[in-house]
């Protein structure tokens, strides 16, 4: 099992820390112009030139497309300003030069005559241009360390229209073909099959219905690794494309492919790309994008010891959970990377048990930003990096992961495999409701409640926990309370979550977990246990996503000042030492314990027992072994054990923040 496991929203995300407040000069996520809702685009076919070394793109892209429930006087595609349009022509059901207008990154195109509801039409759209980077990646050149020229283009989530022209929404999803003719020596990959390769040309095609977003070209000097796949998940190829010195490497690490396969097969059935190859596609990045049938894999990612394993898992994935089934628009985002992020955790699962499980769940808890934001993202921010911030990956993840113990193994995974297979969310789009709807309908359930709390709440619950004994005639009576100290969130305010929440009770041969329902802001608990409890620990199996509150107090007895408590660390931020401060009302024992934000512990360190009052600890920023770490944010956690004031024995833990910049 991995000592850290790899974060799949650092990976995916350009600055997944990124957050940009909607203010009066944020456009909010792109809308798409109401002239594009009368129409529906069927089939792109694209006839390519691309000059890696002069960074040029040149082409005729074929739309095929029907109009909707009203006559069409205009196409309305998206393309940047930036980019050329050389001409436009229509050649069915009529043949005729078109007049347009290219502005505010937008092709306006004017139709020789209406088309009414349901008539087809096709046009053909002649461009040239020199496409810049944009948002996530968009269109890029770079070179390898043996110098070969890489041309790679990601255009999630709307910069498809930064190098092409197309109706960049994704919730019109079209079929794609496309010839790309590239330099000698040159081999150029897109998505699908590739049906012909002649004269430095080469031809893919893609039969089914994809978003403008998860079409892609990645082209350079390629090693190809080849194999069939046959198992669970179908009979296809495994095809990769990967740079002449990372193959070996590459092929290590993709070596677990074919039992993934078979695991994604088993629990969400075939291949959705029936007939169509499967494989990763190199490039110089440190990311990853989940393209169709040819995944773009980053070159740090090849590290030929499966450093990245759960990142494929990851994207292999995404093949149902957002290449299939895609959201309505991206403040849906979670529904395509939470549940590949639940995905490397059912694959830990899978791989190393119950272990592995807590484990991954653990590692994609706290320290990633759940208090800023709702699960559902607003649309009034522009900045795309936004959308891809940890919250739609890890939040979206540890909700599914309740869902599952809330309804059980059993309804889970149904409600996984039926909202998969609903025909009229497969190759097309679905909302947070249409998956609630499933949900709903398989257990029996009203969950409006479970998903308005952890879908639009920008918080999540902090529990301050307690707990006393009475021991009488050969029993122990324990009472436990708890309650839910979070801050205020703008839509519910004060009110409580709804929870269940498992607590291990332990003693001499004794070793008991009850379950309770958490639905108050302060609850007591009483069992009765036929040994004496000597600890009582709060959701062991990391069921629940949430804090816990660094403040204890006896069970029973009014909220009090607590016998330790954290004092704010200083200076923070900090070079090149900080002093980390505590303190309490009697004598205890305490550990100090500094963690990097993935969760690896770098430093522990046993303090000499103290009498009441202050403690302090001061970090020079290096790590156990005195070796320097670098510029980033730590957290620390302080286990203090011994007496209160009043003479009561007990343990608790303080948790804080701190960032080291060198």
């Amino acid at each position: 099992m991995p000592e850290v496991w790899p974060q799949s929203c650092l990976i995916e995300s350009a600055d997944p820390f990124l957050l940009q407040p909607a203010g009066p000069e944020a456009l909010g996520m792109p809308v798409p112009d109401a002239r594009q809702d009368l129409f529906d685009v069927l089939h792109y076919g694209l006839i390519l030139e691309v000059v890696p070394a002069d960074t040029l793109i040149a082409g005729i892209v074929t739309i095929d497309f029907t109009a909707r429930d009203q006559p069409v006087t205009q196409i309305v595609l998206d393309l940047k300003d930036r980019m050329t349009c050389f001409s436009v022509t229509m050649t069915s059901p009529l043949q005729s030069a078109l007049t347009f207008v290219h502005s505010s990154d937008l092709l306006v195109i004017d139709l020789p005559e209406p088309l009414g509801p349901g008539e087809p039409g096709t046009i053909a759209v002649a461009f040239l241009g020199h496409p810049e980077p944009e948002g996530l990646f968009g269109f890029r050149i770079d070179s390898t360390p043996a110098g070969d020229l890489v041309l790679a283009t990601v255009s999630e989530p709307w910069s498809a229209r930064s190098w092409w022209p197309c109706k960049d929404d994704l919730t019109d999803k079209a079929t794609f073909s496309v010839d790309i003719r590239v330099p000698e020596g040159m081999t150029a990959v897109s998505i699908g099959n590739l049906v012909a390769q002649s004269d430095n040309t080469f031809s893919w095609v893609e039969t089914e219905p994809i978003p403008t977003y998860l079409f892609s070209l990645t082209v350079s000097n390629f090693a190809e690794l080849v194999d069939d796949y046959q198992g669970t998940a179908g009979d296809f190829p495994l095809h990769h494309y990967l740079f002449p010195a990372d193959a070996a490497a590459a092929e290590l690490d993709l070596a677990v492919l074919p039992d993934m396969l078979d695991f994604c097969g088993g629990l969400f059935g075939p291949y959705p790309f029936t007939g169509q190859q499967f494989g990763m596609t190199e490039c110089v990045w440190d990311e990853a994008m989940e393209h169709p049938t040819a995944v773009t894999w980053g070159d740090v990612l090849v590290t030929g010891d499966g450093q990245f394993e759960t990142i494929v898992m990851h994207e292999l994935a995404h093949m149902w959970f957002g290449d299939l089934v895609t959201p309505t628009d991206w403040t849906q985002v979670w529904l395509n990377e939470g549940f590949a992020t639940y995905c490397e955790a059912l694959w830990a699962e899978h791989q190393w048990g119950q272990a592995g499980l807590r484990s991954f769940m653990g590692a994609h808890n706290w320290g990633f930003g759940y208090g800023w934001d709702t699960l559902v993202k607003n649309a009034a921010i522009s900045d795309p990096t936004y959308y891809f911030n940890p919250i739609p990956y890890n939040k979206g993840a540890w909700v599914l992961h309740m869902l599952r113990r809330w309804v059980g193994d059993a309804d889970f995974f149904t409600i996984l495999r039926n909202y998969l297979e609903d025909p009229t969310l497969r190759f097309a789009n679905a909302s947070s409701s249409d998956f609630q709807q499933h949900c709903e309908a398989v257990s029996g359930q009203d969950l409006e409640w479970f998903f308005h709390q952890w879908l639009y709440r920008n918080n999540h619950p902090v529990f301050r926990m307690g707990w006393s004994e009475v021991w009488q005639d050969g029993q122990d009576q324990v009472t436990i309370r708890l309650e839910q100290v979070q801050d205020p969130d703008p839509l519910d305010g004060n009110a409580p979550y709804k929870v269940q929440a498992d607590i291990r009770l332990r003693g001499a041969g004794l070793d008991t977990m009850v379950t309770v329902a958490n639905d108050q802001a302060d609850q007591m608990y009483t069992f009765t246990m036929p040994a004496v409890v000597t600890s009582v620990d709060f959701d062991p199996d990391l069921w629940l996503l949430h804090k816990m509150d660094g403040s204890p107090y006896v069970a029973g007895t009014p909220s009090a000042p607590q016998p330790v408590r954290l004092l704010a660390a200083y200076p923070n931020p900090f070079n090149p030492r900080c002093n980390i401060l505590w303190e309490a009302d009697g004598p205890t024992l305490d550990v100090v314990e500094i963690f990097d934000v993935a969760g690896r512990r770098i430093l522990k360190r046993l303090q000499s027992t103290a009498g009441p009052g202050p403690r302090d600890f001061l970090w020079d920023g290096n790590d156990g072994a005195g070796k320097p770490r670098p510029s980033g944010t730590y957290l620390y956690r302080i286990t203090s054990s011994g007496r209160d004031a009043e003479g009561s024995s007990g343990t608790w833990l303080l948790r804080g923040k701190i960032q080291l910049v060198r």
